[in-house]
């Protein structure tokens, strides 16, 4: 029986199989479709006589689907994307699903609900009113060039700030690939019936791989944030200039990602001593990954140490903000927590891409040697390429720090990658 309290009546039809009920005055039909899973469907009819009828015929609708292997119910691809996206975000809530199998664990990041979301708007977008028992290899071909133009066909004022105009190989590979995943759990509601799930997936030709700051363009990049903080005395421009020039020096001397590093709280800082006697930084990052320990470069620990120096003295303005309840940067939300890099009203950082591209426009290097623009994600890139260079680190720890697995290490850094050893070897 149901336990919603708002029910006003409840009858069995059809030796119980059918269970004919009514909310606010409209009958509606539980139907049991198997798996311990039920069907309810609105019967749009406040008449009790007609209501049995429309409940008699569901069931025998659906016991027809059963028999002939056809889908249980008809369901449109975005009601299926609306339903997967709210599976993912019940999943992020409750954390990690335990599993005797560990391949079996069940875990929905922050970074990859995000991701989702992103990606569903296009296909949501792309599918209309199809019903997803019609998609097939053809539908999901067609959506590969419908993507390509889509910022195209978009007045330009109307597109996104960090929209890329042509999607990338691996971008769309991902997207193709998350229809897929929408597909098969359409399949295991029922929705396709024993329909195969479609197999199109578009293929990177290549790897897209982000550009690495040179160690001249990258000492350019540093002396010009030095620059551009001592052009200014207002007190809060001032602040967001340090407060860039710290982030920018954790992203190098890290290889974290952007994401993780705008997530990061004073909390995940612990100071330790290594081996050497050397003060240095753990970062408890969470990322695509789950979490992990990251390990600074020592020669980079002085942006963390400034960094607290720089919140502990802004800490009662950002307190006196929040107690206010003023929201600056036209935010939707305010987030006040203990920020690694908080702005300078002590919410959390929205995107520092804006600021980053105007050192890179003072410093003149907008682009590398092969005209690939740079971004605050090629500090990553350069920690990387200056890491495997330097010679000193393992490659699977380096990768573990990363949060990355050795083949995108690899195949993503490791081309531009010459240890001094190799380089001797290979010069005979």
């Amino acid at each position: 029986m149901l336990g919603n309290t708002n029910t006003e009546f409840q009858e069995k039809l059809e030796d119980g199989q059918v269970l004919l009920f009514a909310r606010n005055g409209i009958y509606q039909v539980r139907l049991y479709k198997g798996k311990r899973h039920y069907i309810f469907k609105s019967l749009k009819t406040r008449d009790l006589a007609q209501a049995r009828k429309l409940a008699v015929k569901a069931f025998y609708e659906l016991e027809f689907r059963k028999e002939n292997n056809l889908p249980l119910q008809d369901k449109r691809f975005a009601d299926v994307i609306d339903e997967y996206v709210k599976h993912r975000e019940a999943q992020y809530k409750r954390g990690t699903y335990g599993h005797k199998n560990k391949a079996k664990q069940e875990q929905t990041s922050v970074f990859m609900l995000r991701q989702i979301k992103r990606v569903s708007k296009f296909w949501l977008e792309y599918s209309g009113n199809i019903a997803v028992a019609a998609i097939d290899n053809a539908w999901l071909r067609k959506y590969v060039a419908w993507r390509v133009d889509y910022y195209t066909r978009m007045p330009a004022h109307e597109r996104p700030r960090n929209h890329k105009l042509i999607p990338a190989d691996k971008t769309l590979e991902w997207e193709t690939t998350f229809a897929i995943t929408l597909l098969k759990y359409a399949t295991e509601q029922g929705y396709r019936g024993t329909q195969p799930v479609p197999t199109y997936r578009f293929k990177a030709g290549k790897f897209t791989v982000r550009p690495a700051f040179t160690v001249d363009e990258y000492r350019k990049l540093y002396l010009e944030l030095r620059r551009w903080i001592r052009e200014t005395k207002n007190p809060k421009f001032r602040y967001t200039r340090e407060m860039l020039r710290d982030y920018v020096l954790l992203l190098s001397n890290s290889g974290i990602r952007v994401g993780e590093a705008n997530s990061l709280l004073e909390s995940n800082v612990e100071v330790f001593t290594d081996k050497k006697g050397r003060t240095n930084y753990y970062l408890r990052v969470t990322g695509k990954t789950g979490e992990r320990l990251v390990v600074m470069r020592a020669a980079g620990i002085r942006c963390i140490e400034r960094t607290l120096e720089r919140n502990k003295a802004w800490r009662s303005t950002w307190q006196q903000t929040a107690k206010a309840g003023q929201k600056q940067h036209n935010r939707k939300t305010t987030e006040y927590r203990d920020w690694l890099f908080p702005m300078v009203d002590g919410n959390k950082i929205i995107t520092l891409a804006d600021q980053f591209r105007v050192i890179l426009r003072r410093a003149g290097i907008e682009t590398s040697s092969n005209g690939q623009s740079y971004s605050l994600y090629c500090l990553r890139h350069f920690y990387a390429v200056q890491t495997l260079n330097r010679g000193q680190a393992n490659v699977f720890h380096i990768a573990r720090n990363m949060g990355t697995s050795i083949e995108i290490l690899n195949d993503y850094y490791g081309s531009h990658s010459t240890t001094m050893d190799v380089a001797t070897e290979l010069g005979g």
